[in-house]
């Protein structure tokens, strides 16, 4: 990865703790994003493969990969050793040891020698402004892989201010309302997504990927303000 605004261990917009029970009611189809995602891996990918998690972050999708192909070998970076630390109690808890590796730090510090056969960002370049920040975010990731490798993009994507963003988030709250999420801490995400996330239209998402070398760019999946695209280097 490389740097965010958002710092996952001292100012969390969800605790690292808490962040499991929270995502799948906070995030339309959060369980669906992820069985989606491993679909793609599982249509893409040889028996036997390297896969890049980028922002892996309490290791749902580590988990659940691993689980999909016994085969596939899987490294997760996050910057954050809280969230980390909870991540390498499921590996353990699930005896995946050997398949699963953990890396604290970003994509910029792992070498450049493009091993992995894929890679996934779920839920991670929306922190990043788009001040050139998630072209190199998006680049970094390319550069680990190799030639026809698949990647899996999920994001927060819209326009702010626009009219459909404000439909968007009116169903939100209606979703959020549905799943229990207390008042306050709606109010709390909505702060969060206001002041740090930084989501991009659709076009915008398409034309960074092709601007970092990603090219057959398929929309595989959406859950209102969530977008999950899939792409080849």
């Amino acid at each position: 990865m490389t740097k965010q605004t958002i710092d996952f261990d001292q100012n969390a917009p969800i605790a690292g703790s808490e962040y499991d029970n929270m995502a799948p009611l906070a995030l339309p189809g959060y369980e669906a994003m992820h069985q989606m995602a491993l679909a793609c891996l599982q249509a893409n990918l040889p028996p036997e493969a390297n896969i890049l998690v980028v922002g892996a972050g309490t290791g749902m999708e580590l988990i659940k990969f691993a689980k999909g192909n016994s085969k596939w070998q899987i490294l997760g970076v996050d910057p954050s050793e809280k969230m980390l630390a909870i991540a390498q109690e499921k590996i353990q808890q699930h005896n995946l040891s050997e398949q699963i590796k953990l890396f604290q730090g970003y994509t910029d510090n792992l070498p450049e020698d493009s091993i992995y056969d894929a890679a996934t960002s779920i839920l991670v370049m929306h922190f990043i402004p788009d001040d050139g920040g998630k072209l190199a975010f998006l680049q970094s990731i390319a550069q680990q892989m190799k030639s026809s490798s698949t990647f899996i993009l999920v994001d927060v994507f819209g326009e702010k201010g626009t009219d459909d963003f404000q439909q968007i988030v009116s169903l939100i709250k209606k979703f959020w309302q549905q799943t229990g999420i207390p008042e306050a801490k709606q109010i709390e995400l909505l702060e969060t997504i206001d002041k740090g996330v930084y989501q991009i239209s659709e076009t915008r998402v398409l034309e960074l990927l092709e601007q970092a070398g990603f090219s057959k760019i398929l929309r595989f999946y959406t859950g209102l303000w969530v977008g999950g695209w899939m792409a080849l280097k």
